[in-house]
């Protein structure tokens, strides 16, 4: 039996709209607010691994997303200088519910999906609104938002990502992020054909350019580069930035989509901030989840698969406890060894590419998290 009857959830990213449609299916009405508009969802693309996949199988959203995205099973190692193959290893997942071992696909086409899932589920989503109040006691939360509505709720879920405003309100300013000494370029390009599956390019002085699918049509390539500090890119210089950075790539495969720096593809730079909080993942009836829990180094590609699975576990606690504080409790029990050794794999194979590494013991610290992951959450 459900444990309570309504629930805000702050935060419309997929964190939070995965954790608004679990809930609605079980009948809980739920409040997302989000602080963006609806057609200003962002990004390049993102990687779901197949954990990821089954998630949203259970949400009933995943038909939508093979529709749009691009299912993919190797990861190859390729010569940067020539695009050569050096190795290729299938994706450890066992066959399991007629699911790929990944795919890639489009944030804004991604985001709706989950927005018209959310919306098909009955979730009130209230967005370009942010909360300005919170306050709880025993009987559950109540909020004041920017909007001039005030709510309350038996719980509230704080999804609002990894610089958390709710985080900083509830659980105290002193749980930073931090940065890692690395960021990430993507560089989104019409998807060349003769790569269909997780290829990264090295050259021989141990330069890394990594490559994902996310449609038929477009793929993205990521650079992942080394600074003491986050890099500050000039308005207007991201292309040609770019440009410098992959200008010891020759492979062909790279070479042929060069002319989309000059054609206006989408370029974009992030630092690596992470951060992974204690136990438990709740104050009173508060309870964290995604990156506002873990922010993650995308090595693994699983900041969304954790966030999915996270709001999957969420709804299944809330669903079969006696009471929103055993729900909670045993929320983080289930979810914070797994997520833990997300992030600190993830944080591995960072280290190992800060360094130059010419071994393949990241490409092997994957396929062991992959394995690991493919076991129930």
């Amino acid at each position: 039996m459900v444990c309570l009857k309504r629930a805000i959830v702050v935060g419309g990213g997929i964190g939070g709209m995965v954790t608004a449609i679990a809930m609605a299916k079980l009948g809980i009405e739920v409040d997302v607010i989000e602080a963006s508009a609806r057609e200003d969802q962002l990004g390049t693309g993102i990687n779901l691994q197949n954990n990821a996949l089954r998630g949203l199988k259970e949400i009933g959203v995943y038909e939508q997303c093979a529709a749009a995205g691009f299912a993919w099973n190797t990861i190859t190692n390729r010569s940067g200088e020539t695009g050569e193959v050096v190795n290729q290893v299938n994706m450890p997942w066992p066959e399991m519910q007629g699911l790929p071992g990944a795919m890639g696909i489009m944030r804004t086409d991604f985001a709706e999906i989950l927005a018209e899932g959310a919306a098909t589920a009955g979730v009130n989503v209230s967005y370009r609104t942010k909360v300005t109040e919170l306050t709880q006691d025993a009987g559950g939360v109540m909020v004041e938002l920017t909007n001039g509505r005030t709510l309350g709720a038996d719980i509230l879920v704080a999804a609002d990502g990894v610089y958390s405003q709710v985080r900083s309100m509830v659980f105290g300013p002193e749980h930073k992020t931090s940065y890692v000494g690395q960021g990430v370029w993507r560089f989104t390009v019409p998807r060349p054909k003769s790569l269909d599956g997780f290829s990264l390019f090295r050259t021989n002085d141990g330069v890394s350019l990594g490559f994902l699918p996310l449609s038929e049509e477009i793929a993205y390539y990521f650079y992942l580069e080394t600074t003491t500090e986050p890099l500050r890119v000039p308005p207007g210089e991201a292309s040609r930035m770019m440009a410098e950075r992959l200008a010891p790539f020759t492979a062909p495969q790279v070479q042929e989509v060069m002319h989309c720096l000059e054609d206006g593809w989408h370029v974009s730079y992030r630092p690596f901030d992470v951060l992974f909080m204690p136990r438990p993942w709740n104050k009173g009836k508060v309870v964290m989840l995604g990156d506002v829990a873990h922010s993650l180094t995308p090595q693994l590609t699983s900041g969304g698969g954790m966030a999915i699975e996270d709001a999957v576990v969420l709804a299944d606690e809330l669903g079969r406890n006696s009471s929103v504080e055993e729900a909670l409790a045993t929320y983080s029990e289930r979810r914070i060894d797994r997520a833990h050794m997300v992030f600190r794999n993830s944080l591995r194979i960072c280290e190992l590419e800060k360094a130059r590494d010419q071994s393949f013991e990241g490409t092997q610290v994957m396929l062991d998290s992959f394995k690991l992951l493919s076991e129930a959450y």
